[in-house]
């Protein structure tokens, strides 16, 4: 149902204008948090208005982006509280602000410039193409498509999933991950957790030191996107060593933000080539029994049940405490061979 707004679309237009300019920065936002950067929305105009020019006062900065000065001194606080900005006051003339990018901010324009702005720059214009009608009528358009498909997530999905081996100091990062994936238990859990069957972390860090000593010819991958770490794979090639292609995949994990904007599908897709590039012909994995939504989601990937089951570690609560006693795991695998070509 549409709201006043809406239906008074020219007398309230400044207010819909404000309200599509809002939520389009706070999405922004949240694409530059999976990062790894806190940048308060709208603001990284600010940033890099400064990265230009060195150093501006407050006025200097809010004639440069066309907004007032009150306004403009509260950015610069917002700024200065994240960390980002530096404000002086000359001996000269105490009443003037110099404002100028910290270590931080500096920082913080770099990554956005090479990893950030590039991506939302592409959402943006994905979300304005060919826009149809009057311009109220584009703006309804915008905000029907920004329904469908937050600017965060169409971003999301320009991110190149380029896999490299975990180092020692990544560890916590993963295990953070892995938990938060499998046993998050709150809204933002993702729908891949399996909270509801088993209590207690996923892994530590500990463990994956000790996994990684125990399986030298295994491999934890990472996914990185400017400060963060979006994603994680476990592969270890099986059998005797003869050659015979089979690799085991597990740990799969992407941020539970990214969960609905095709991540895990090309997480997936990035370690199956890996594997493929080291002569891998076929890829085994296990999986709950009862994780219905999973294993139907791995199924529309290729993967098909062996009819072989494996037991679950009861006795070990290192990797949970589960919540029933009849829990298994199944056994999938997908052929690659196949896929080659």
């Amino acid at each position: 149902m549409d709201g006043v707004v809406e239906g008074n679309p020219h007398l309230f237009l400044g207010s819909r204008l404000k309200r599509l300019g809002d939520r389009m920065q706070a999405d922004a936002a949240a694409f530059t948090g999976q990062a790894g950067l806190s940048v308060p929305p709208g603001l990284f105009s600010v940033l890099a208005t400064l990265d230009a020019q060195i150093e501006l006062s407050v006025g200097a900065l809010a004639s440069a982006l066309g907004v007032t000065q009150p306004s403009m001194t509260k950015a610069v606080t917002k700024l200065a509280d994240a960390g980002l900005v530096a404000v002086s006051r000359p001996a000269a003339d105490r009443r003037q602000a110099i404002v100028a990018l910290t270590e931080t901010g500096i920082h913080a324009v770099a990554v956005g410039r090479r990893s950030i702005w590039p991506m939302v720059d592409a959402a943006v214009q994905e979300v304005t193409h060919d826009l149809p009608g009057s311009f109220i009528a584009q703006i309804a358009e915008i905000e029907r498509r920004l329904d469908a498909r937050s600017i965060s997530e169409r971003a999301s999905s320009k991110i190149a999933v380029d896999l490299q081996p975990a180092t020692d100091d990544a560890l916590p990062a993963i295990a953070a991950l892995l938990n938060r994936a499998y046993r998050g238990a709150d809204s933002g859990a993702g729908w891949n957790s399996e909270a509801a069957l088993i209590d207690g972390d996923r892994t530590t860090v500990a463990l994956l030191h000790q996994e990684r000593s125990d399986y030298p010819d295994a491999t934890l991958l990472v996914w990185r996107f400017g400060e963060a770490i979006q994603g994680c794979v476990w592969l270890k090639p099986e059998g005797d060593g003869d050659g015979d292609g089979d690799w085991y995949l597990g740990s799969l994990a992407v941020d539970p933000r990214l969960q609905n904007g095709g991540a895990g599908r090309r997480l997936l897709a990035a370690a199956e080539a890996w594997a493929r590039a080291r002569g891998g012909t076929r890829i085994r994995m296990t999986v709950v029994h009862v994780r219905d939504t999973l294993i139907a989601w791995y199924a529309r990937r290729g993967y098909r049940p062996t009819g072989d089951t494996e037991p679950f570690p009861y006795a070990d609560e290192r990797f949970g405490r589960p919540k029933r006693p009849d829990l298994h795991f199944i056994v999938l695998t997908k052929s690659l061979a196949e896929e080659r070509g």
